[in-house]
């Protein structure tokens, strides 16, 4: 019996040690990735020296969030059993061009400030969708967008080629250029372009979106509108909406049904899934990263906490990298992190 006992053992001894020499070569593999993806980004959009490579142009806000009874069915999530939790906002249009118009397309990067001393992160943007399912199909398209020459701007006849050949791609692209522009950031609804994983205290897991809703209505207006205003109306509004009365946002989840892909961030689910408010937060003032005590504001979207996990979404597991060489590009490189060998984050003051 011993010796079986001590066969296993060494079995899952070298199935632990294959396990770990794939994930750190998936990991690698993810980070080289991640660097071209960052580098082709910069390529079609420009590289501004001290800014994030998309979403450059943001502003940061504090105020608090507090789930309701409906969250515990669903997590067991520090931040999702009810207590009132801090949490920051960044607000920010969509693009790499810190100077540019707003578009239709802006963000909002929800920072959760956990009673354990952790954070988790609730990435979220105007739009439904992303623009590619797979990494190698971003990595084409956006290397098809290269420029032809220095300053010369997106490729836009090979885009359209790849677009000919690529109907569910198109059907995104088609859909943000027919979006609304928002006129107020507390008048934008925002959605998480992955699902995600939750899970209760029973380990029930549900699979589900995530959305945003103004808790004052959503309201919109043609992009050519906003796109002849300042390039800082939004902030300014919000800036001036804030110094009279807090902003409101529900948290909504939408539950998958069987079939609703959970890795494809470019397919919506069928109307009429479930909805279920599970919370709310409350944007209450500006603030800085000299405040918040953090310079670089790295909002990871997979950064969870337990109850809440991602999917096999190979975007949503590349946005790490891509993040995390975004932010050492912005900040002045890597550091090596105290906890692991091989562990790199960016030179923050802390790793993450």
């Amino acid at each position: 019996m011993a010796g079986r006992t001590i066969q296993r053992q060494g079995a899952h001894q070298d199935t632990d040690l294959v396990s770990s020499r794939t994930r750190s070569g998936m990991q690698n593999s993810q980070h080289r990735s991640a660097g071209r993806i960052v580098d082709l980004i910069h390529g079609v959009l420009g590289l501004h020296e001290g800014y994030r490579t998309l979403h450059a142009d943001g502003r940061l806000y504090r105020g608090v969030f507090q789930a309701n009874e409906e969250a515990r069915r669903f997590s067991r999530a520090i931040h999702l059993n009810g207590d009132v939790v801090p949490a920051t906002v960044r607000f920010s249009k969509g693009g790499g061009d810190p100077f540019a118009h707003f578009s239709a397309t802006v963000g909002m990067a929800t920072r959760f400030y956990l009673p354990d001393g952790d954070i988790t992160n609730l990435v979220m943007l105007s739009q439904k969708l992303f623009v590619a399912r797979s990494i190698e199909e971003f990595i084409e398209l956006v290397t098809v967008a290269q420029p032809t020459a220095p300053g010369a701007g997106p490729n836009l006849p090979a885009l359209q080629a790849f677009l000919k050949t690529n109907p569910r791609v198109a059907n995104v692209f088609r859909m943000r250029a027919e979006s609304a522009a928002p006129v107020s950031f507390a008048h934008t609804a925002f959605h998480a372009i992955h699902a995600f994983r939750f899970i209760n205290a029973e380990d029930k897991v549900t699979h589900l979106r995530v959305h945003w809703e103004p808790v004052g209505g959503v309201l919109g207006q043609f992009a050519s509108e906003l796109a002849q205003a300042s390039p800082s109306v939004l902030f300014d509004e919000l800036d001036a909406r804030l110094a009279e009365a807090p902003i409101a946002f529900n948290l909504v989840v939408e539950l998958a049904e069987p079939g609703d892909p959970l890795d494809d961030p470019t397919t919506l689910w069928p109307a009429g899934r479930k909805l279920v408010t599970i919370g709310r937060l409350e944007v209450r003032a500006p603030t800085t990263e000299q405040e918040i005590g953090d310079r670089v504001m790295n909002h990871d979207p997979s950064k969870l906490t337990d109850g809440i996990e991602a999917t096999d979404d190979p975007i949503l597991q590349i946005r790490r990298g891509v993040y995390e060489v975004s932010a050492a590009q912005r900040t002045g490189g890597w550091r090596a992190c105290p906890f692991g060998a091989g562990q790199t984050s960016p030179s923050n003051g802390h790793c993450e």
